[in-house]
């Protein structure tokens, strides 16, 4: 695998930082994890994945990843579950026709709680960085795929340049951080990523409180 140069680290939604910790600081996290080098090596590989696909990121706490990793049953686990999360950003990011910006919405758990919400009783367990969830991360983008394909209405081919953008609120990045770091102070991000082991409650409707957040601060498009 060749080595994305780190250039610069994220920032963190943290409110005791305001950097997120690096791979390098992660791995040392877990030192005495049974398969600490597989782990190391398994966050350095999603980190340099997201930074590769998501070159406008601005958020990467990868603390509640990498604790989902660790949790993996062995080795083999941690470096499948790794490659699955690397594959997925090459899905969804900017050399994939679906080309997203940011992967904030997988991270801070926005995607997982309009997943989760469509069945809580069957879901009630699942994580927002386990398998039955990527996979239907796999599922989902496969769809969008075909949707570009076709030109759908909502995710139409892009004949430019820029990211795609299917929110009624801009998300040019300092109206993402505003956004984000507005929601992160309220407790409406629905997966505190700045956590090995944060808990998890994906029933709020954490779609509608970002729009209308979004709103009052004056992002709505």
């Amino acid at each position: 695998m060749s080595r994305v140069p780190q250039v610069a680290a994220w920032a963190s939604l943290a409110p005791d930082r305001d950097r997120a910790r690096t791979a390098a600081e992660l791995a040392r996290g877990f030192a005495a994890h049974p398969e600490a080098a597989a782990l190391g090596a398994a966050i350095e590989q999603v980190s340099d994945a997201l930074r590769e696909n998501f070159p406008d990121n601005v958020f990467g706490d990868l603390d509640a990843l990498a604790g989902s990793l660790a949790r993996r049953a062995d080795a083999r686990a941690i470096e499948a579950s790794a490659a699955r999360i690397a594959r997925l950003q090459r899905l969804y990011g900017a050399s994939s026709s679906i080309r997203f910006r940011y992967a904030h919405d997988f991270l801070y758990g926005y995607d997982w709680a309009r997943w989760w919400q469509r069945d809580p009783a069957a879901r009630a367990e699942v994580g927002p960085f386990d398998d039955a969830f990527l996979g239907y991360l796999e599922e989902r983008g496969r769809e969008l795929l075909a949707l570009i394909a076709a030109d759908d209405a909502k995710y139409p081919t892009l004949r430019h340049a820029r990211s795609r953008n299917p929110f009624p609120f801009r998300r040019e990045p300092a109206d993402e951080r505003l956004l984000l770091e507005a929601l992160a102070r309220e407790g409406g991000v629905p997966v505190a990523a700045w956590e090995r082991s944060p808990r998890l409650d994906a029933a709020r409707p954490f779609s509608a409180l970002r729009e209308a957040r979004a709103r009052a601060l004056g992002l709505a498009l």
